[in-house]
């Protein structure tokens, strides 16, 4: 039976989802590519320790929105038509390996925003930093691809949601599909740390979540059936 107040609730986690994340993103952009010495990186972080420690630890509520809006999202989608071929479950997997990697990259942040500057440069945090980078950007973008694709498909085939937001899935599929292939360029447009993955592959990501979080929340109590009349 389909649970309106819970896919709701889902459509508002969505929302809140995104501002938190926008908060993180906004509180530590721009961040310095990893080819930069340990040095400068050493003066960077602790010029900006304090936000980056605020935006590890805004991946807690960012994780926990983004939680319950994916298994909102996933009893929606199974209130479609026809007969399900797992793409809801292959869209909360993906979602799950989301969210795993995210407080991973959000704990190395810390790590590296943590420790002083001398031992950053001594104790090899270099390269715990540039793994943060990685699991944040370049390949991090494939578990989101599989997430939107999945969704996306399933309110296709089964008609669960209007067909532009199906179509608008796509495209966020895509476009995080696209900006895996950063960890194939060096230059500071299209490298993981550029403005280019994230135009590509967050902006329309971010696009798709908020018109998915408002869809649910629209959402409309199911009618009562009507009792047959009697044949006269």
């Amino acid at each position: 039976m389909q649970n309106v107040h819970a896919e709701r609730s889902a459509g508002w986690s969505a929302l809140c989802y995104v501002a938190v994340l926008l908060i993180a993103t906004f509180t530590t952009s721009p961040l310095a590519p990893p080819t930069n010495d340990p040095a400068h990186l050493a003066m960077l972080i602790e010029a900006n320790r304090h936000n980056l420690l605020v935006a590890s630890w805004l991946s807690f509520p960012a994780t926990a929105f983004f939680l319950w809006f994916v298994v909102g999202l996933r009893g929606y989608l199974r209130g479609g038509t026809g007969r399900q071929e797992g793409l809801p479950t292959l869209m909360l997997g993906a979602g799950i390996v989301m969210a795993a990697s995210a407080l991973l990259a959000a704990s190395l942040e810390s790590m590296i925003a943590y420790v002083p500057a001398d031992l950053f440069q001594t104790g090899g945090f270099s390269a715990v930093y540039a793994a943060f980078l990685f699991i944040q950007e370049g390949l991090g973008y494939a578990p989101a691809s599989i997430f939107f694709f999945a969704a996306a498909h399933s309110m296709r085939r089964h008609h669960s949601a209007p067909s532009w937001l199906a179509w608008l899935g796509y495209l966020a599929g895509v476009g995080t599909a696209i900006a895996t292939l950063s960890i194939f360029y060096n230059d500071p447009t299209m490298g993981p740390t550029g403005a280019g993955p994230g135009i590509i592959g967050a902006l329309p990501s971010a696009v798709w979540v908020i018109a998915t979080g408002l869809v649910l929340i629209r959402t409309r109590e199911p009618q009562p059936e009507q009792p047959a009349e009697a044949a006269p």
